[in-house]
């Protein structure tokens, strides 16, 4: 979440050897209307990404409706706009996408966000919540089979060590957020450990509230201090990344 970050916090990314990052549109709530969200898109896409830059770093922008930054009003006008603006910011990816409570609400938006990344063949990054987290990511998952949109498409962000076998089974990508609510760097490197690395992305999720910049990094050490291979660590750390977004 590029847009609650400093330049000082891309500036020490770069210095440990970070090449590049995802900015994903995130919860900012408070969107009285599709105006209030595509001017969050507009500021991510218009500032935060020459910040980043700025300090020779690669920026790739994911944006979409995040569950809990759902627009308070005129919710279809939003998403009929939505494919003009991916296509105008150059956009990699839809997301940060998904339910949090997986209200009527909630679904309907985020069936229609997959709809529109079938139609554009785009892929998603989805999020899950901290609260019901199995439950609310089964009906992700069935909402996900009900689309258009291929299973391989999709990567669901924010998983744990139950979930992450049932994604990757599923056929889809696995997100582990290094994050103080989230997982700490030795809960995701017994979670590679375990499933392998193929499928699997390291993220800090970096926002607004108390996160961990350097989450990545950490764990890539631990990793190291396990036996895992050099392969295996450069892939759920960048390969994987950009493979899941189709880049060289």
């Amino acid at each position: 979440h590029a847009n609650t970050c400093s330049v000082q916090d891309f500036m020490r990314l770069s210095k440990i050897g970070c090449e590049g990052i995802l900015a994903v549109a995130g919860p900012e709530g408070g969107f009285r209307c599709p105006e209030s969200i595509w001017d969050h898109f507009r500021r991510l896409h218009h500032i935060d990404v020459p910040r980043v830059r700025s300090v020779g770093l690669k920026c790739l922008l994911a944006l979409g409706a995040h569950p809990v930054g759902l627009p308070e009003t005129d919710v279809d006008r939003f998403l009929e706009g939505l494919p003009k603006i991916l296509l105008d910011y150059g956009a990699a990816a839809i997301g940060e996408v998904g339910l949090e409570h997986a209200g009527a609400l909630e679904e309907y938006v985020f069936s229609s966000q997959l709809e529109i990344a079938a139609e554009m063949d785009m892929v998603v990054v989805v999020h899950t919540p901290r609260k019901n987290k199995a439950r609310v990511t089964e009906r992700i998952i069935r909402l996900l089979q009900d689309s258009r949109l291929k299973c391989w498409r999709v990567l669901l962000d924010h998983l744990d060590a139950e979930l992450t076998p049932r994604v990757l089974q599923l056929g889809a990508w696995v997100g582990l957020s290094i994050h103080p609510a989230k997982l700490g760097p030795k809960d995701a490197a017994e979670i590679i450990d375990q499933n392998g690395a193929d499928r699997i992305v390291l993220n800090t999720d970096m926002g607004a509230n108390p996160s961990y910049l350097f989450g990545v990094s950490a764990t890539m050490q631990v990793l190291g201090e396990m036996g895992v291979d050099a392969g295996s660590i450069c892939s759920v750390v960048k390969d994987n990344l950009c493979n899941f977004l189709g880049l060289d």
